[in-house]
C-alpha cells in the first residue's frame, strides 16, 4: 500500500522536476523579499476512506509572497463521517464510522503562472484525531479517538476568469500516519470553482479607497 502511494507522489513531482531543480530555490528567496499579502478562504477535496470517496473541507488563512509561495494554517474536517458496513455470517451487521478532524500547516509553491493559468504544488502537514465508532446491530459498542498525523502532497491547476475567481482541478495523496493509516490514507482530488476571498477583499478595499 505504501509503495503505491509513493509511486503517485513520484508521478506528481516528476511533472515539474526540471523547473524545481533550476528555479525553486532562487524564486522562493526572491519572493520572500516582497511584502506578504494576507490570504484566506475555504476549499474542499474528495478523499478516499477505506477506498470510498468522502469530502474534506478546509478553512484556511495565511500569507502569500509575490504570488509565488504561500504559507497557510488550516482547519480540516469531514462534513459527514465515513461509513463502512459489514454483514457477518452470523446475521449481525457491523457498522464502523470514521470522522477525521485536524489542523494543518501548508506550503504551496506556484511553479507556473502564465496568462490565466496557475500551476502549483501544495504540501500540508497536519495533526488531529479520527473519531472511530463501532456498532453491532445499531448498538454502539466502541468509541475511540485515535491520533492522526496526515501528510498531503499534490498538484493544482487553476484557470482564472478574474484575479479572484476561476475553475480549479487537483490531485494528490494523503498519508495518515497513526493507527488509522490503512483507513484514512489514500488519493484525493478536487474539481470545482476557485474563489480567492483575500484577492476579492483587496480589490473591494482598493475601490473604496479610490472612491
Amino acid at each position: 500500500m505504501i509503495r503505491r502511494y509513493l509511486i503517485i507522489i513520484a508521478l506528481i513531482l516528476s511533472v515539474g522536476v526540471p523547473t524545481i531543480e533550476a528555479q525553486v530555490k532562487d524564486s522562493v528567496k526572491h519572493a520572500l523579499t516582497f511584502k506578504p499579502r494576507w490570504v484566506f478562504g475555504l476549499n474542499s477535496k474528495t478523499t478516499t476512506v477505506s477506498g470510498d470517496p468522502y469530502k474534506t473541507v478546509r478553512v484556511f488563512t495565511g500569507v502569500e509572497f509575490n504570488q509565488k509561495i504561500r504559507f497557510e494554517a488550516a482547519y480540516n474536517f469531514m462534513p459527514l463521517p465515513a461509513v463502512n458496513v459489514t454483514y457477518r455470517n452470523d446475521g449481525d451487521t457491523l457498522l464502523e464510522t470514521s470522522d477525521l478532524k485536524y489542523f494543518g500547516l501548508q506550503t504551496e509553491y506556484t511553479f507556473l503562472r502564465r496568462n490565466r493559468w496557475v500551476l502549483s504544488y501544495p504540501i500540508q502537514l497536519g495533526i488531529g484525531q479520527n473519531k472511530y465508532t463501532e456498532s453491532v446491530n445499531r448498538d454502539l459498542s466502541v468509541v475511540r479517538k485515535k491520533p492522526v498525523v496526515p501528510i498531503e502532497i499534490g498538484a493544482n491547476a487553476v484557470f482564472l476568469f478574474t484575479d479572484w475567481f476561476g475553475v480549479k482541478a487537483g490531485m494528490g495523496v494523503r498519508l495518515s500516519l497513526g493507527k488509522s493509516f490503512s483507513v484514512l490514507s489514500g488519493s484525493y482530488y478536487n474539481l470545482g470553482l476557485a474563489l480567492y476571498a483575500g484577492e476579492l477583499y483587496k480589490q473591494v478595499q482598493t475601490r473604496r479607497n479610490n472612491s
